[in-house]
């Protein structure tokens, strides 16, 4: 555990994104340790970590495309 003492030098925060399938269908979490993906936009988890897009990858078909998002 580090302990950040200057707040100026804290580390960047790592670019969230969201995870569209070949369907314009948003990833929007796990159910049954399957991935599920729904048309509505606004219910989209953001995420932050290259393996949490490997893992929905193993459990789907779907080709898979990351969206940066600000």
């Amino acid at each position: 555990m580090k302990v950040l003492l200057n707040k100026k030098k804290r580390e960047p925060k790592p670019p969230e994104f969201i995870i569209l399938n070949e369907k314009c269908q948003v990833f929007c979490g796990l159910r049954g340790g399957y991935p599920i993906f729904s048309d509505d936009l606004n219910e989209a988890k953001p995420l932050i970590n290259d393996s949490q897009f490997k893992t929905v990858q193993q459990g789907t078909f779907y080709k898979l495309e990351k969206e940066f998002i600000k």
